[in-house]
């Protein structure tokens, strides 16, 4: 069944047509990467479904029921949540502070109720403080709660953008290139994290330049050129077709860059 459906979607910025008549399912439980040149639409997908761009053609729909005109916090609320290429965190917070504004699309309690400090209030920050660790413990972050962000090393800064975009309890999960900049020791533990995201029934959909990770864990891949979708399949498919290699990175380079 499909989780996540993109029909016949295109967006124009100008002159200039960022995707191209995109068709994608995203199945519910799967692994699904998104790869491609520079330039090629990748992260503007991710911004159209998250609610930052609008289409100018097409549809989205999640759930069955259609994204066009949900503001992003609200399609958060609703179960899609994301990562981003640069890392975006409160530095000067402290690890689980970060973590805690992502658990907080799903509190309840408005501005004023948040004032009065009621124990009604009272309860839900402690539930909400009680999920967040929860979120850092299942990323190998709990021991560095009190720790400001800045602190973490460049891996565990990613990691902690990843626990706080679970503490909300996504059904989808969009990670923009979450191994840019790891070493080959991070990207390992980054493997082992995203099969064990997805095992807890969290679907993820995933754009990444490394395309050993990408071979190594997506169950199925999608390719953009100039933003039109070239090919899609399983990653042996994908690592054959010919079109991809021609279009990725030309002549016989695809295949090497995937064998390292």
């Amino acid at each position: 069944m499909s989780l996540l459906e993109l029909d016949n979607v295109t967006i124009r910025f100008g002159g200039l047509t960022a995707v191209d008549s995109l068709d994608l399912k995203l199945v519910q439980g799967e692994i699904l990467a998104l790869i491609g040149p520079n330039g090629a639409g990748k992260s503007t997908v991710f911004n159209l479904i998250t609610g930052i761009y609008k289409p100018t053609e097409g549809k989205i729909s999640f759930n069955g029921k259609t994204l066009a005109g949900h503001p992003t916090y609200r399609i958060a609320d609703m179960g899609i949540t994301r990562t981003f290429q640069s890392i975006r965190l409160f530095s000067d917070l402290t690890v689980m502070d970060n973590v805690k504004i992502g658990a907080h699309c799903r509190g309840k309690a408005g501005l004023l109720y948040a004032f009065t400090r009621l124990p009604g209030m009272r309860k839900e920050e402690r539930e909400l403080e009680e999920s967040s660790l929860q979120s850092l413990e299942f990323l190998g972050l709990a021991g560095k709660k009190d720790e400001k962000a800045r602190n973490l090393s460049y891996g565990e800064q990613r990691r902690l953008e990843i626990a706080r975009a679970l503490v909300s309890k996504p059904k989808i999960l969009l990670l923009d290139e979450p191994a840019a900049g790891m070493n080959p020791q991070e990207k390992a533990v980054l493997m082992d994290i995203i099969r064990k995201i997805r095992d807890t029934g969290v679907t993820i959909f995933l754009v990444e330049h490394d395309m050993k990770l990408v071979m190594g864990i997506s169950e199925r891949i999608a390719v953009l050129d100039y933003g039109k979708k070239i090919a899609e399949g399983l990653p042996s498919e994908i690592r054959a077709n010919q079109s991809v290699i021609e279009a990725y990175l030309g002549t016989g380079q695809f295949k090497s860059r995937v064998r390292r």
